[in-house]
């Protein structure tokens, strides 16, 4: 088991009823074994649209690849350095499917191009320790009512499987009217991830607009234009 901290790779949604959850597929990357290291060779790939790459762990070896070069761009813009993705490895007219960590992107450090990318692949069976976002969405009722939106924590450690793993948890706080509180305890996890926070950390609150800071409010909205 090790320790990542991750962003973008699927979503859970809580609904207002604080309930139903919801996944987004991993990103596929589609790679290909390479017979020849180097610079060389390595430059020439890179001339063809094509990024040298390792693929190394316990099923799958210390494997020179090569990945199509807008590919690997298109889960970088979508999902960062540090995203899991589902690596198809065609060889010998055959697929492999594994799952990997994107863990060293190597850059021209002047122009920023992409010149290397490691991937570890993460044995099936293997849980790992992972922290996600927490994404408060939607207007409470209670702020429609004159209270205020207290955020709580910014996110949770969880447990599963890699192919288990959210990106982020988006909370509906909408239904919360004031004096409302959601805390980790409300949140159900799906089957096969387990939240690892404590279960009485705070999610988000609504209170009460103290008179002192009601007359404050009145009076900067009442304030005359370019006052």
């Amino acid at each position: 088991m090790f320790m990542l901290k991750m962003t973008n790779l699927c979503y859970i949604i809580i609904s207002g009823e604080r309930g139903e959850l919801h996944f987004m597929e991993a990103s596929v990357l589609t790679v290909q074994p390479r017979q020849k290291t180097g610079k060389g060779p390595a430059r020439r790939l890179r001339q063809q649209g094509l990024l040298p790459a390792i693929l190394y762990g316990r099923d799958a070896g210390n494997l020179p690849i090569m990945i199509k070069l807008k590919e690997l761009q298109r889960v970088l813009e979508r999902e960062g350095e540090r995203a899991l993705v589902k690596v198809h490895l065609e060889k010998d007219g055959a697929r492999q499917e594994y799952m990997a960590l994107l863990r060293e992107v190597q850059r021209d450090p002047i122009r920023g191009d992409l010149l290397h990318v490691d991937l570890y692949q993460v044995p099936a069976g293997e849980k790992i320790t992972v922290t996600v976002p927490v994404v408060l969405e939607g207007e409470p009722r209670g702020v429609k009512a004159g209270g205020i939106l207290q955020h709580g924590l910014s996110e949770l450690e969880i447990e599963c499987l890699p192919a288990d793993l959210p990106e982020a948890i988006v909370v509906d706080v909408s239904g919360l009217d004031v004096g409302d509180h959601l805390t980790v305890a409300d949140i159900k996890p799906p089957k096969g991830v387990k939240i690892l926070s404590e279960p009485e950390g705070l999610i988000a609150t609504v209170v009460e607009l103290e008179k002192g800071e009601e007359a404050e409010a009145e009076e900067e909205g009442g304030a005359p234009e370019g006052a």
